[in-house]
Parts: structure tokens; C-alpha cells; sequence
């Protein structure tokens, strides 16, 4: 199957430094995606402070933002509405980098907490990873059809691969099954481009025939390094 890939920017770049000063607390830096297919539009709180300005819808992402550090606890809630859909805690270090991701249908609705570790991008590459969203589809791997390797290690749902190194072009990317080898999904005419970290969001469901919430591919820039 084709997947039409949307690409989308966080954005993290080389800058953690100008956005510590002295006069600014300890904080941890987080982006949040929200995957689950059938959710409704979310309001988002870290404690009592409201963490979106707009209903965040799936397939959205917030960009990286400061947070204090220590527990936290978010609410997922209905858009302009005091329901809560999910309270989770979550121990954020300081300096540390993370994306939270929404996942899985409503019912048993969840969210998980990755550090984003990378090494700082060169010109002639760019470092990618797989996030598996989707709630019925099997362990998967990526892999470039211009190279014989898997570009990932294989990576079940809710969780997510160590960022590896590729050479920047232009790429077929597939969706393979760990179990049978099958392509799941192919997108096509794909750039990585040099001084780039990505994140490749596997989200939707097998079991939908809807454009908005069928099996896809999205691709996510995580960080730029200008220097």
C-alpha cells in the first residue's frame, strides 16, 4: 500500500542554550503528538496550566516547549470541555529532551514519555527513527529500497527505535513486517535531508478504509543544526 506522507516540523534547533538563562527555572523540553485515531480534538494540562492555545487534533503535534521538572501529571481532556480522556504522570530531568505521544483508540486511550537522544546531525546525513502508533498492526522494521539494511531496528506498538544514521537523499521508504517480510507501506520520493534528526510516525488503523484514519506513514522533523 502507498502511503501519502505528510511531513511535519516540531521544530528543536541548536538553540537549548539561548532559551536557558539564569533567570529561568530548571526545565525539561517536550513535544506532544497525538496519535490516537478516534479521539477527539484535545485540551492538554501539565498540572493546572493549560499546554495548548488550539484544539490539538490527531495527527498534530505541539512543539517542543519548556516544562518544570519532577512529576507532573497530564490531562488529555475534550476539547473546551472538563472531561478528562486520561491523567498519567510522567518524571521529567532537567535538560532533557522528550516527545509524548497519544495513543490508541479512545476506550483504551494511553500515552507514552520517549527521550529524544541524538547526536548533532552533519551536512551530508541525517538521523531518523520509527515511532509505531498503530494499534492493530504487528512488530514492524523500516527499511530504504535503495539499501539492503533495515534503516531501523523493529519496534513494536507504543514504542519507538534508537535514532539511526542515513545518508541524505532521496528515498523509497517501506513498512515491513517483522513476522512475514510483508510491505506494509510504501512511500515514495522521500528526502532526508543533511543536518536533520526525523521521526517516521507509523499511525492509524489496519482496519480503517478512511483517508483520515487508515494505516500511514508521517514524517516529523525533529531538529535542525544550523551550525
Amino acid at each position: 500500500m502507498a502511503a501519502g506522507i505528510m511531513s511535519t516540523t516540531v521544530l528543536m534547533t541548536g538553540c537549548l542554550d539561548d532559551l536557558e538563562t539564569p533567570e529561568t527555572p530548571p526545565a525539561a523540553y517536550i513535544s506532544i503528538y497525538q496519535g490516537s485515531p478516534d479521539a477527539p480534538a484535545m485540551d492538554i494540562y501539565a498540572n493546572a496550566n493549560k499546554v495548548n492555545n488550539y484544539p490539538l487534533n490527531y495527527s498534530e503535534i505541539l512543539a517542543y516547549s519548556p516544562f518544570y521538572i519532577g512529576e507532573r501529571t497530564f490531562k488529555f481532556s475534550t476539547f473546551n470541555s472538563a472531561t478528562s480522556l486520561l491523567e498519567k504522570d510522567f518524571t521529567l530531568e532537567e535538560d532533557a529532551v522528550y516527545s509524548m505521544y497519544v495513543m490508541d483508540e479512545v476506550d483504551n486511550l494511553n500515552a507514552i514519555l520517549v527521550e529524544d537522544s541524538w547526536n548533532d546531525p552533519v551536512a551530508d546525513s541525517s538521523q531518523v527513527r520509527l515511532i509505531h502508533l498503530s494499534p492493530d498492526t504487528d512488530e514492524v522494521y523500516l527499511k530504504i529500497s535503495e539499501v539492503e539494511d533495515p534503516i531501523t531496528g523493529s519496534v513494536d506498538f507504543g514504542s519507538a527505535t534508537e535514532f539511526s544514521d542515513v545518508i541524505s537523499d532521496i528515498y523509497t521508504v517501506e513498512v515491513k513486517s517483522v513476522e512475514t517480510d510483508e510491505t506494509l507501506l510504501t512511500a515514495n520520493s522521500i528526502e532526508l535531508r543533511g543536518n536533520r534528526v526525523y521521526t517516521f510516525v507509523l499511525k492509524g488503523l489496519t482496519s480503517s478504509s478512511e483517508a483520515t484514519t487508515k494505516r500511514d506513514l508521517q514524517l516529523i522533523t525533529n531538529y535542525i543544526n544550523y551550525y
